[in-house]
This record gives C-alpha cells, sequence and structure tokens, in this order.
C-alpha cells in the first residue's frame, strides 16, 4: 500500500482531505493516507515538504509561489481553493488603534519568514503605500497562538489571519477586528513534494476532490464545519456562501500565477521577476 502524508493547516478548507481519509475512500484504492495539521501556516508547510516530513499539502498559493520562485523543489499540482481567503486584519482587544489607517508604521506578527502572514501583510502595506523594513516591521510569532500572546504584550500591533477562523478570539475580547483584506487570487493550491509519483498525486486529489463536490453541494455542510472547528454557524454560513473548491480539476491558471509573481516581485519578496513558465515546467 502506497504511503501518503498530506498535510495542511489545522482549517475548514481541508475538511475534504480529512474526510477523505476518515472515511477510507484513500485506502480503500490503496493509498495510507495520513492527515498532519500545520498550525504554523505556509511557511511550516514548505519547509516540511522541503525535508520530506509531507508528500501533499494545501499551502496559501502566494507562500507556495514566492517558495517555488525562491528555489523549492515542490511540485504546484492545480488551485485546490478558487475564492479568495478573506484575511482578518487584527488589532489587541486593548488596542487604541481602530481603524487599518490607524495602523500606519505600526509592527506586523507573522507566524514566520514566507508564510500568507508575511506576504498578505507586504501585499496590504503596498495597496496602502506604507514602506516595510524586514527588520523593524516584523515580529516572528509562529502561530495563532503566539499572535495570542504577543498582540496583548504589545510585542507588535497588527497580526493577519483567516478571519472566521480568528472569531472566537474577538468574541472574547483577545483581538479586535480591524479590517478586512481579500487575497485578488485563488487563495489554496495543493502542491507535491519532488519525489512524490504522479499517478499517486493524481489519485488522491481526485478523490478529495470527490469529497469537496459533496461538501459543495450539501446544505448541511456550514453545521458540520462549525462544529468541527468550533466556530459560530453564523461564521461558518458567511464562509460557506463564498466558497468555491476547485472540483473540476481545472489545470493552474498561468495567468494567475504571473499575477502573483508579479506582485511578489512588486512587494519586494522576489528580488527578480520571474515567468509563470518557468515555474509551471517544473
Amino acid at each position: 500500500m502506497a504511503r501518503l502524508r498530506i498535510g495542511g493547516v489545522p482549517e475548514h478548507f481541508n475538511l475534504p482531505w480529512r474526510l477523505a481519509i476518515e472515511s477510507g475512500a484513500l485506502s480503500d484504492i490503496g493509498i495510507d493516507a495520513e492527515w498532519i495539521d500545520v498550525p504554523g501556516g505556509t511557511g511550516a508547510i514548505m519547509a516540511h515538504l522541503a525535508d520530506g516530513t509531507l508528500d501533499l499539502a494545501t499551502p496559501l498559493t502566494e507562500g507556495l509561489l514566492a517558495a517555488m520562485a525562491s528555489g523549492h523543489e515542490a511540485k504546484l499540482v492545480r488551485t485546490w481553493v478558487d475564492s479568495p481567503l478573506l484575511w482578518g486584519i487584527f488589532v489587541a482587544g486593548n488596542s487604541p488603534h481602530r481603524t487599518v489607517d490607524d495602523l500606519r508604521g505600526l509592527r506586523f506578527a507573522i507566524s514566520r519568514w514566507g508564510s500568507g502572514s508575511e506576504l498578505m501583510a507586504r501585499v496590504l502595506a503596498d495597496s496602502r503605500g506604507w514602506a516595510l523594513d524586514n527588520a523593524a516591521d516584523f515580529v516572528v510569532i509562529n502561530n495563532l497562538d503566539g499572535a495570542l500572546e504577543a498582540l496583548p504584550a504589545g510585542d507588535a500591533e497588527i497580526f493577519l489571519w483567516n478571519k472566521s477562523m480568528t472569531q472566537p478570539h474577538v468574541d472574547n475580547g483577545t483581538l479586535r477586528l480591524a479590517g478586512e483584506f481579500p487575497t485578488p487570487w485563488p487563495s489554496f493550491c495543493t502542491a507535491a513534494a519532488k519525489d512524490v509519483e504522479p499517478a499517486l498525486i493524481t489519485t488522491a486529489t481526485a478523490i478529495a476532490e470527490t469529497k469537496a463536490r459533496t461538501l459543495a453541494a450539501s446544505p448541511g455542510t456550514p453545521e458540520l464545519v462549525a462544529e468541527r472547528y468550533d466556530i459560530d454557524l453564523s461564521g461558518a454560513q458567511d464562509w460557506f456562501s463564498t466558497l468555491r473548491w476547485n472540483t473540476d480539476g481545472s489545470p493552474i491558471d498561468h495567468d494567475m500565477v504571473q499575477q502573483v509573481l508579479d506582485k511578489l516581485h512588486a512587494v519586494g519578496r522576489l528580488d527578480s521577476r520571474i515567468e509563470a513558465s518557468e515555474l509551471l515546467a517544473t
């Protein structure tokens, strides 16, 4: 039986993969699959793909492409979630800063370098004309738990994270939502470590997409998500109303990849402009 270690953030976007494993749909076709939660986000996911801890994963699009453009040998399979990710722009619950306009010049908490929280902080800053300096404007906090400590303690002032998954910490007063910032591209991709057999990738991905189709068509999915991920039902319903998994196996869009790469270059995350064809050829 082929072994496959699959991982991603412990969020509702990845529920189809978890159900594919839990239901036995993968083991039934000879794949010994294990799901691995990676709360550290995309930077940690890419590290696990590089060191062999993961075979397949669902990193954020911008984080995957930034890593690949910097020499990571992961393979871009296809988009996993076609809809944008709605990032919340959070401050501490007791912060004096009320709006995004108040945040210029303050420090971003990021899970790690190369993470979505770093890259989208750069994109947000660029959209508002804010200059950022690596040393002074970013504080590495590892994961959401780190941000829940760092912001109230004053170790950083701003944190970008998945809005719906962070809502419980707004409800209890630890954080406050200062604004929202959607990604201007599909939010998640499926990526594979360089040595994973292509036929295995194709088979496993097709099973996960089948589970995603079932969830997308079910009116009971928000209730399931609310229960499994400990978020309120209204938040799960809002998320579900805008969600689009890539359930038909649509190939990677060259123009989308180029858009992301160009933005990463524009915000200073890539030293030079890279053609999408260079990455897609791999």
